[in-house]
């Protein structure tokens, strides 16, 4: 008995011990919390000065998302360093920020004139905790597209390896409608019907180290319609996260995948450790390198590079 309470206690230790190593930084997607550069997406002519200017001004054919050959890109400066790009149209996959909402999934909330997949950026409830802003996954691989689609990610700018350890998920209202009332492409769900998200942690290759999944559907009695917390500690550290979209048999057919491939996702909290000092803005880093002005950001491999009269630095100002 007390060889078991001093066992007991000492993993009460350990535990509390590990938990002082390291303090939570949490992506938000709230604008208060921004702290990145002002930047400009050329191809819509807007500058992104917070996360709701990241906002398209449509769900579906918005000019941020679906500009032939636009790279929608952002990234958490200063706070977490995660980062994402996908080269628009957005139908080809890739995570954009959203504020969008609809009050429910039946097609009684469907506007004249509008078919759901018109309607693909918006949750029943806004961003998680009450919150306005939340991001939005698009995107799946599987066996009838897998030669030309790779699973859309989100990674660490600076090619650093950390845990995350856990992010807040929920269906979207598209992905809702499709699984419990059916569409032209999809009939209705049914008691035996699954539909999961799944995380692959990654190393600074690209190549998988880890994996864990999140249930969005497990029949009619568990649907996700509100946030839920996923814990994404069980992946390790990891220098990426690519995210894939999985369901049962009854979801799929002869082009792969039926049911939309999309979650919405918010309050991405990361570890870090406690001695890691604060990671400056773009700004700072640009001055550090001799930049300004004449700067350019770009993502390489998942990595936030610095450009400057002809010499490339990374995250920290360091020259490559």
């Amino acid at each position: 008995m007390k060889k078991s309470f001093f066992l007991s206690a000492l993993c009460l230790m350990n535990v509390a011990l590990m938990a002082e190593d390291y303090e939570l930084r949490t992506l938000t997607f709230e604008d208060a919390d921004a702290q990145f550069a002002p930047y400009t997406l050329d191809y819509a002519n807007r500058t992104i000065a917070t996360w709701s200017d990241l906002v398209d001004d449509a769900q579906y054919n918005g000019t941020l998302t679906y500009t032939t050959g636009g790279v929608y890109t952002w990234c958490d400066e200063g706070n977490t360093l995660l980062t994402h790009r996908f080269t628009a149209p957005y139908w080809g996959g890739g995570h954009a920020i959203s504020n969008f909402t609809i009050p429910g999934y039946s097609n009684d909330h469907l506007p004249a004139n509008t078919a759901w997949y018109e309607l693909q950026f918006a949750t029943l409830h806004g961003g998680n905790n009450g919150s306005k802003n939340f991001c939005v996954h698009n995107g799946h691989v599987d066996d009838y597209n897998s030669a030309y689609t790779i699973c859309q990610t989100i990674a660490f700018a600076d090619g650093k390896a950390r845990v995350i350890d856990h992010m807040y998920v929920t269906n979207i209202c598209y992905t809702l409608n499709s699984l419990v009332h059916g569409d032209g492409f999809n009939p209705p769900a049914t008691d035996t019907t699954t539909f999961h998200i799944v995380a692959i942690g990654q190393d600074a290759n690209g190549n998988e180290i880890s994996r864990t999944s999140f249930a969005l559907y497990l029949g009619k009695d568990s649907v996700v319609t509100t946030w839920q917390k996923w814990d994404l500690s069980v992946l390790g550290e990891v220098v990426s996260v690519g995210f894939n979209l999985v369901g049962s048999a009854d979801l799929y057919g002869d082009w792969g995948l039926n049911a939309p491939a999309y979650f919405a996702y918010d309050d991405v909290a990361v570890r870090f450790d406690k001695n890691e000092t604060a990671l400056p803005n773009l700004s700072t880093l640009q001055g550090e390198a001799g930049g300004g002005l004449n700067s350019q950001k770009v993502l390489h491999n998942s990595q936030l590079l610095i450009l400057r009269d002809g010499k490339t630095y990374n995250m920290m100002g360091q020259e490559l």
